[in-house]
């Protein structure tokens, strides 16, 4: 009986060192930073001091003109090869919303996320969340979700583009994290502690034996 649950035990704690930890491998993902870890072509700004920022005071946002994404914020991701991934970000797009809910002002735009080779998301004529006359107050950013996104190599490419004609469409607090269909379950993760009571239940009776 020792002798199987031993096997058990060990079984489980090699599942238990094997369970990856979730963290965020985008590096300033809320912008607040600006230390260079986002390669920005040109039409992309930092800032706008809160206007479009879902915490903090900054945001990434682009006012290139469409409707062809061309201008780019790009990083470089550390991932594992066949590893899944979770996307999220949060978006808000230029534009007032009049006092009976109908926009007063909407302006066409678009984003594009790619993540390696592969389509993370396509979004066309968000809408604005503004609610305020003035344009440049902005308004609550939206999350948007994209799950299990499949990395292909030891480094992914995670790039952002959009445009916004004629104003901004900004995006904050992107996160790349290990998708949570490849997180245990809280039972599994019982088991696992169970495992190692019982291994350490063995070692135990083993040491007053001897």
């Amino acid at each position: 009986m020792e002798s199987v649950m031993r096997a058990a035990a060990a079984i489980l704690l090699a599942l238990a060192v094997a369970v990856p930890a979730s963290a965020n491998i985008v590096r300033d993902g809320s912008f607040e930073l600006n230390d260079g870890t986002w390669e920005l072509s040109e039409g992309w700004f930092l800032g706008d001091a809160g206007r479009g920022a879902h915490s903090g005071v900054n945001s990434l946002s682009t006012g290139c003109f469409g409707p062809e994404f061309s201008c780019f914020a790009t990083q470089v991701l550390p991932t594992t090869i066949g590893q899944r991934y979770d996307l999220t970000f949060w978006l808000y797009a230029d534009g007032v919303i009049g006092p009976g809910g109908f926009p007063i002002f909407q302006f066409d735009n678009g984003i594009q996320v790619m993540f390696g080779d592969a389509l993370a998301t396509a979004i066309y004529n968000f809408p604005t969340t503004n609610t305020s006359t003035d344009i440049t107050t902005g308004g609550p950013s939206t999350q948007i979700i994209v799950r299990n996104l499949m990395a292909t190599s030891a480094s992914t490419i995670l790039q952002l583009s959009g445009y916004h004609d004629p104003s901004g469409i900004f995006f904050d607090d992107v996160s790349v994290e290990l998708a949570a269909s490849q997180i245990p379950e809280p039972g599994t993760l019982s088991l696992i502690g169970m495992a190692l009571g019982c291994l350490g239940l063995c070692r135990r009776r083993r040491a007053r034996m001897l």
